[in-house]
């Protein structure tokens, strides 16, 4: 995708389909790299009383897909 693409979605829950086949839900978040955007997934933690999760992607490029998520609660952050 592009960051163009991409953009529309930054503050939203989303489900995240990335070029290697993985899938992430969580609130999509973006600032400025070394020349390109890096975005970040943050979604709820795997077990309660830890951190969230959150996933670092290093550019648009790097994502496939992006689809609305936020009938997923653990997506919404």
């Amino acid at each position: 995708m592009t960051d163009d693409e991409v953009q529309q979605w930054i503050g939203k829950p989303v489900r995240v389909t990335l070029t290697d086949a993985r899938i992430i839900a969580g609130t999509l978040h973006a600032e400025d790299g070394h020349g390109y955007k890096h975005y970040t997934v943050v979604s709820d933690p795997i077990k309660k009383g830890d951190d969230k999760v959150k996933l670092l992607i290093h550019g648009a490029a790097l994502i496939t897909d992006i689809e609305d998520a936020s009938d997923d609660a653990a997506a919404v952050e």
